[in-house]
């Protein structure tokens, strides 16, 4: 994935230290300089079978307890005045991050980069809370928006910054998926818990699942056509992984009323994908219609784009 604002202030305390490049979106920090060549992917070394994992949902009205560091996260704007919480710091030793080093931030087959908050991640958090018209419910509360009772899958979560502000929302479930489960545990999950403890005294949000793995084997393990929403960022910078993304968006989304939003960079230097590839493979498929519905250009970073995918009529 080629680098971005948001990207590098992400740090494994117990490998890499603390980055200097990239910081976070509305911490005071300057934009990174230079976001334009890719850290390169290393060759694969394996796959990942799909599972459910069962970790625990975050007790509601709770607050973090003081074995969750308070330093290990940090704001991030999505938009208007909605702001949640991120992992900015790894607490745990992970196998998934021993041996690497800043010439990547991907492992094919191994490592897909889920640690770090990704600048699509970002946009598409903006692009919810403009659609659905999210909003501060008032002070401790939840959102409110246009999201209420729907069923939400995001894929490639990483730390499910999305999902969680659908959650918030009032989706009545979000399934978070990524390829690898330790980024689930390490991150996924604890950014759930600290975005909801303490918001949510009345119990209010929805169910969350967890599914790590590849996607060519997630669709046994999703109901069919049965997401309202299904959201991904920053996951077609592999282009050869395309048609397994949307054989599991036409599997999962409901015909008719469902929507897929994909956030992406426009082209990834030295790996080959991004938006024109796609929406080729999405016309190749036939499956799909397709429109861009946001699109960024900060001057700091690759531009970037959100597509809208709705199923068409069988027939």
């Amino acid at each position: 994935r080629g680098m971005g604002a948001d990207e590098t202030a992400f740090r494994f305390n117990f490998t890499f230290g603390e980055d200097d490049g990239g910081p976070s979106v509305g911490n005071g920090d300057p934009p990174i300089k230079d976001a334009r060549s890719p850290k390169r992917p290393r060759p694969a070394t394996g796959t990942e079978t799909a599972q459910e994992l069962r970790i625990p949902e975050p007790s509601r009205g709770s607050h973090p307890t003081t074995s969750d560091r308070h330093d290990r996260f940090a704001l991030q704007d999505v938009g208007g005045s909605v702001r949640l919480w991120k992992v900015v710091e790894l607490m745990q030793q992970s196998t998934l991050v021993q041996g690497l080093d800043e010439e990547t931030d991907l492992v094919p087959g191994r490592y897909e980069g889920g640690f770090k908050v990704w600048e699509c991640s970002v946009d598409l958090c903006e692009h919810l809370v403009e659609a659905y018209g999210l909003k501060p419910a008032g002070d401790g509360a939840c959102l409110k928006g246009r999201l209420e009772g729907s069923r939400v899958l995001e894929l490639g979560c990483g730390q499910g910054l999305p999902g969680v502000l659908c959650l918030l929302g009032g989706a009545e479930q979000v399934v978070f998926q990524d390829f690898n489960g330790e980024v689930l545990r390490y991150v996924t999950q604890p950014c759930v818990q600290r975005n909801l403890g303490g918001r949510d005294p009345d119990g209010t949000t929805g169910s969350v699942r967890y599914i790590s793995g590849d996607w060519d084997g997630c669709g046994d393990l999703l109901e069919r056509e049965s997401f309202d929403l299904i959201l991904t960022a920053e996951t077609i910078y592999e282009p050869k992984s395309v048609p397994s993304l949307l054989d599991l968006l036409a599997w999962c989304l409901k015909p008719g009323t469902g929507v897929a939003l994909v956030a992406a960079k426009v082209y990834y230097f030295g790996v080959g994908g991004g938006v024109a590839p796609f929406e080729e493979e999405v016309r190749r498929q036939g499956l799909f219609h397709i429109e861009h519905v946001r699109s960024v250009d900060d001057g700091a970073s690759n531009m970037r784009e959100v597509l809208l995918l709705r199923r068409k009529p069988e027939g």
